[in-house]
């Protein structure tokens, strides 16, 4: 499982489509690009998803990913 840290206020979607934003410093758990959590695309390899307390969120990876800073790296 990969942990991030928002390195600026990061625009995301909920699983029903809502958006919104997520803060600077927020902690991301279980980030994954590609194969989605609960209800995404399960092999779309330009989505980016992950927890952020307890919910899950997701968006295009190259809206996430250069906004965020690896905590713990997949194992």
């Amino acid at each position: 499982m990969e942990i991030r840290r928002a390195i600026e206020d990061l625009t995301v979607f909920t699983l029903d489509l809502g958006k919104i934003i997520i803060p600077t410093n927020a902690k991301l758990e279980d980030f994954r690009i590609g194969p989605g959590h609960e209800g995404l695309l399960p092999r779309n390899p330009k989505v980016a998803s992950f927890h952020y307390e307890g919910q899950v969120y997701f968006n295009l990876a190259h809206e996430i990913v250069g906004k965020t800073a690896i905590v713990l790296a997949a194992a």
